[in-house]
């Protein structure tokens, strides 16, 4: 069993982390530094999720598609569903298909990373999320690599950020029936003077509920780069007839050091690790939740900034314990997908087998009493922590990448991070 982390000392670190980072509306907002010529050769790449119907390509074609299967240790994203099976033996879960969308190219001295989560389920709705990072990635690669006018600073980087969430919106109302979705969208670069002592930065511009991190391999310590961003959506493609919702939309820039991971992960990861979610804690809008009456028990009332710093120490803690089970100095990219799937596969675990175990035997109750059966159902699984959801990560190591460690990668085990 892994040891319990103690979160108090990082805490000045991520109040003092928070001030540095760079936060606007707009790309004239953020700290403006020179960067490094950006290198063109993809050394690897991963999009998906992948479907049955999909295959995988050796290389990365000219037009992004969400099938591209090259991911490398330090560049690779992944999507499961936490939702639980349907009855009946079909294989089938409910909130089919999965909803978010991710990508991630890595070139030798950059790379750009994406992640959309659909604002509900069905297949229009997937279709919005796929849509919104394939747009928002043909934009990137065309602005960052295809311009006559070569991109100097980190402004010029958030232009072209924002300038492919733009992409996205449009992208998603020219796909049929693709609905509406949220969005994050980062670009890691070098630069020519550091800043902190810290040689490279991470540009990223989100809008809704999914989130950009850095995991600091040197110090041990997660911290969000999104931090302004209120969470609330729907905001890219039909959220408002045809009309974008972009009243959320924040712009960061943070310097971060050479093997550093920045990874994205969308709501189905990063409610996994709210105490408010794990029952561990109440909301401060909310009432107490207390076991019964016999044995009163009162759990600890947090603010939203106080469930953020939980959501930190909580990562945190995920990551020292699995670099320490591994035995490395640093977590690629890839283990650091794996460990943030498997934590939310597990976390989940009691609460889906709880619904399979229950749906199996409303399955023969008469269509009467079914309705006030299945309400009571879901009503007793809120005793269960965890939220059921889609969730996706997709993740980079900072740093500079050879030829060499272009290759491809076994398919990513998701074990179990208690183990």
């Amino acid at each position: 069993m892994a040891k319990k982390f103690d979160s108090s000392k990082f805490t000045k670190q991520w109040e003092k982390a928070r001030r540095k980072i760079s936060v606007g509306t707009c790309a004239a907002e953020i700290q403006c530094e020179l960067i490094v010529s950006l290198d063109q050769q993809v050394l690897g790449a991963k999009a998906g999720p992948l479907t049955a119907a999909e295959h995988s390509v050796e290389d990365v074609p000219e037009r992004l598609t969400l099938d591209c299967d090259r991911p490398i240790q330090e560049a690779n994203g992944e999507s499961v569903t936490l939702y639980d099976f349907k009855p009946g033996g079909s294989g089938e879960r409910y909130g089919d298909p999965i909803a978010d969308a991710y990508a991630v190219i890595a070139r030798a001295n950059n790379a750009i990373l994406a992640i959309a989560d659909g604002s509900d389920w069905g297949p229009q709705t997937r279709e919005a999320a796929r849509s919104a990072v394939r747009g928002s990635m043909e934009c990137l690669n065309r602005r960052l690599f295809g311009s006559q006018y070569p991109l100097k600073t980190t402004q010029d980087v958030m232009n072209a950020i924002l300038q492919s969430v733009h992409s996205a919106h449009k992208c998603i109302l020219q796909t049929e029936g693709a609905t509406s979705s949220s969005l994050c969208v980062a670009v890691v670069c070098e630069l020519v003077r550091p800043v902190r002592n810290k040689n490279w930065c991470v540009c990223v511009a989100n809008l809704g509920d999914s989130a950009c991190f850095v995991w600091s391999n040197r110090k041990g310590i997660v911290q969000e780069v999104t931090y302004s961003a209120s969470g609330r959506g729907p905001y890219l493609g039909r959220a408002n007839g045809d009309k974008s919702d972009k009243c959320d939309l924040h712009c960061s820039f943070l310097p971060v050091h050479e093997n550093d991971t920045v990874f994205l992960v969308t709501n189905g990861i990063i409610q996994n690790f709210d105490p408010v979610v794990l029952l561990e804690a109440t909301a401060n809008d909310k009432a107490d939740r207390g076991s019964p009456a016999s044995e009163p028990v009162a759990l600890p009332v947090l603010s939203p900034e106080e469930r953020r710093t939980a959501k930190l120490a909580k990562l945190t803690g995920l990551f020292l314990n699995a670099r320490s089970r591994r035995r490395v100095e640093y977590l690629s990219a890839m283990y650091l997908v794996e460990t943030l799937i498997s934590y939310a596969i597990q976390i989940t675990d009691e609460k889906r087998k709880f619904l399979e175990r229950c749906w199996s035997d409303v399955d023969y109750i008469n269509a009467e009493d079914r309705s006030s059966k299945e309400h009571e159902i879901l009503k007793i699984a809120d005793d269960y922590p965890g939220k059921l959801d889609h969730a996706t990560a997709v993740a980079y190591k900072v740093g500079y990448l050879t030829d060499g460690q272009r290759h491809t990668i076994r398919k990513a085990y998701f074990y179990s991070p208690t183990e």
